[in-house]
């Protein structure tokens, strides 16, 4: 018997969980093709997690590209239609640079994606759902969070571009040295920058740090729908985080990560991106995230996980029809049951329960 058949990895159970989760609040499953013409990517290059894209040539000619993303792809297919907001997940293969092997890889993608007259409600769903995911791979996560608006709102005082490039380059690398040295270097724009610095400076509860932003005189629609999104979501696993700031081409308002305990790097990553909508001529707007299953190699293959409930192992002398029958009985008690002589080496079943002549053992 192939060891292959037993070899159920967690992933597999993850997106199941997942795709579970998201059904239940009513996401359509998407389907989409592993390719699509490589100008879709080469435009928005900045967009993806990794710039490396495998291309080939097409019959006709036409220069295709191996799925790196998924968004780009929903984005492009996306029917506007006015007052009405469709919400789609997805589990699909993508092909891009491993963040753990630094080669390409097939690689498990799932997420959701809210598209249309997004208002304060998809926006809460969303970071839920986001959160929600979280607990479905690890009790141990936390999920950070900002709001763009807020950030764009002390960059727009800045009036050097230089100054401004900079400062957003040393927010995402949390680099507190580096933006004092900015302030001395930009005395005209000190207090945008010093309060660019206090962003990152920013602890306490999600409650105190939303009111030492209003303090410093933070864009109030901004603040006011960070505030809202918040009051949502499970406190002790929420961190108000000003270095998630995405992409500043394409990403505005809510934007988030996510971590687990023993992985280094954010696991889930998304937020609101309008600006990628409107780049792609879409007048509506969109949050979704994504659930980067490459990033949870490591801590998937530390697990003890099994692979079944029950190894049901026989012997010559056992008939098929008595192996059939205690195999259908195990499995009305609600256990997976796998039958064979032998054991593979790497099998791992909760129990093992063996037929001899017909009898257990």
């Amino acid at each position: 018997m192939s060891e292959s058949l037993f070899k159920l990895k967690g992933e597999e159970r993850i997106v199941h969980s997942l795709r579970s989760l998201y059904t239940s609040y009513g996401y359509v499953k998407f389907k989409m093709s592993r390719f699509e013409e490589y100008d879709l990517y080469a435009g928005n290059k900045d967009f993806l997690v990794s710039g490396n894209i495998i291309t080939f040539t097409d019959t006709d000619g036409s220069l295709m590209a191996l799925k790196p993303d998924v968004t780009l792809s929903i984005v492009k297919g996306f029917r506007e239609e006015e007052g009405s907001v469709s919400k789609v997940s997805y589990d699909e293969k993508v092909y891009r640079v491993s963040s753990s092997s630094g080669v390409f890889k097939e690689i498990t993608q799932v997420g959701i994606e809210c598209l249309g007259d997004i208002e304060g409600v998809e926006l809460g769903e969303v970071a839920l759902l986001a959160q929600k995911s979280l607990l479905l791979i690890s009790d141990e996560s936390m999920l950070t969070i900002s709001h763009m608006g807020v950030t764009e709102g002390f960059l727009g005082m800045i009036s050097s571009p230089k100054a401004k490039s900079e400062a957003l380059k040393y927010m995402e690398e949390k680099n507190i040295s580096a933006l004092n040295k900015l302030i001395s270097e930009y005395p005209e724009s000190g207090d945008a920058l010093e309060k660019l610095r206090s962003l990152l400076l920013l602890s306490g509860s999600n409650d105190e740090i939303i009111k030492r932003l209003r303090e410093m005189g933070a864009d109030k629609k901004s603040l006011d729908e960070l505030e809202e999104v918040v009051s949502v979501l499970d406190s002790d696993a929420l961190r108000i985080d000003f270095s998630v700031l995405g992409g500043m081409n394409y990403y505005n308002g809510i934007t988030f990560r996510g971590y687990v305990k023993g992985v280094p790097e954010s696991v889930i990553s998304g937020g609101q991106y309008d600006k990628l909508m409107a780049r792609m001529g879409k007048k509506a707007k969109a949050i979704g995230f994504a659930v980067y299953m490459d990033a949870l190699e490591k801590l998937l293959e530390g697990r003890d996980e099994f692979n079944l409930d029950v190894a049901l192992v026989y012997d010559d002398e056992t008939s098929m029809s008595e192996v059939l029958r205690k195999a259908e009985e195990i499995r009305k008690s609600g256990r997976s049951v796998s039958t064979m002589k032998k054991i593979p080496q790497k099998l791992k079943s909760r129990e093992v329960v063996y037929l001899r002549g017909g009898e257990n053992a």
